[in-house]
């Protein structure tokens, strides 16, 4: 019974320190402009950790950098779910909006920003520039 507590606790280590690698392999990827390859680790942390609002957010900038601005959309709304209260989310989430033709979408997202920032900030002024 010693012998299989150990077994357990071991190989439990092991599965949480492959999934953080998942992720930190993804943030590397993502700097070294591998997007592919960032979206591969992002795929498999989202297995071990469906929760993590850093991986949905950067599985979206991913798809957003290989230009596929619906799945990335997709994924900005699954870390939105989890923090809607993040600027640089209502900012991206406002911008693949506007890209794709959703204005109503776009204009929701600068509300969001009005309220959540204090005084003029700057994910909302970059937001608003597409606009014009």
């Amino acid at each position: 019974m010693k012998y299989f507590i150990i077994l357990i606790f071991f190989l439990y280590s092991f599965h949480s320190l492959s999934a953080s690698n998942f992720y930190d392999n993804a943030l590397e990827s993502f700097y070294d402009t591998s997007y592919e390859t960032a979206i591969k680790y992002l795929e498999k942390e989202i297995v071990f950790n469906p929760k993590s609002s850093e991986s949905f957010l950067l599985l979206g900038k991913s798809y957003e950098k290989i230009d596929d601005l619906i799945t990335a959309n997709k994924y900005y709304n699954i870390a939105f779910t989890l923090i809607p209260h993040n600027l640089e989310l209502n900012f991206l989430l406002g911008k693949t909006a506007y890209n794709l033709g959703n204005i109503e979408d776009y204009a929701e997202f600068i509300s969001n920003l009005e309220i959540l920032c204090d005084n003029d900030c700057e994910e909302i002024n970059n937001l608003k520039i597409l606009a014009e």
